[in-house]
């Protein structure tokens, strides 16, 4: 594997986390998150908890219920914002195009925190992001006439494909990380015996290393299938 084409915040997981003290009463939900959010990108998910939260800001964590309810419920509003991410959703006029780029920034939405990816994916959705670009993707498969239902399939297939395909790449970032290697760096060699599975063996040359370029293939597939715009 080759690394992603986003992995400048990729985390040292397991590292310590400095603590920050914090002024009385300036507790906010914005806080919170922004200290959740580094929690994670310099010790992993598995890092994450109410305890070690408070230890990053030195506040006893019974403060935080007054902003969250639950564990979950933070995680779940720490979930969307890495869903946002900082790019606006594509909108060139382009319907393919912006489908293409919009899965692009889901995924490297996803891989800038890849511990965090399969905590994100095993959680309904429910946040704003999500649904914002569930409503952008659908609305440009719309427009090149596809109906409600079509439109619909087509964007769960675009998403399952982009999720399925992130969870895959992150599990090896994260282990790479984990090991202080540079993620994406090449764990092993596949040579299957040629005498018993040869049609694998023939396709051994062609299977991507390059995770991105892999990626780009199976998008480039799904996307030539659907409808010109008319």
């Amino acid at each position: 594997m080759t690394a992603p084409d986003s992995q400048e915040d990729a985390p040292r997981t397991g590292a310590p986390v400095p603590p920050h003290r914090t002024p009385r009463g300036t507790l906010s939900r914005e806080l919170l998150l922004d200290a959740a959010m580094e929690i994670v990108r310099i010790g992993g998910a598995d890092a994450f908890s109410m305890r070690a939260l408070g230890s990053r800001l030195e506040v006893d964590p019974t403060a935080f219920y007054r902003h969250f309810r639950t564990k979950n419920e933070l995680l779940d509003a720490l979930a969307d914002i890495l869903i946002a991410g900082d790019e606006p959703l594509p909108s060139t006029g382009d319907a393919r195009a912006d489908l293409r780029e919009s899965l692009h920034q889901l995924r490297r939405c996803l891989l800038r925190h890849p511990t965090m990816a399969a905590v994100i994916l095993r959680r309904p959705p429910g946040g704003r992001a999500y649904w914002e670009r569930a409503n952008h993707a659908i609305g440009l498969l719309r427009g090149l006439g596809l109906s409600a239902e079509a439109a619909t399939s087509v964007y769960q297939t675009l998403l399952f494909y982009c999720l399925g395909h992130v969870l895959s790449e992150a599990r090896a970032v994260a282990a790479a990380v984990a090991r202080d290697r540079r993620p994406g760096t090449p764990t092993a060699t596949f040579n299957p015996p040629a005498h018993q599975l040869p049609d694998l063996a023939a396709a051994v040359p062609f299977l991507r290393a390059d995770t991105l370029a892999q990626f780009n293939d199976g998008l480039d597939l799904i996307l030539c299938s659907l409808p010109a715009p008319g």
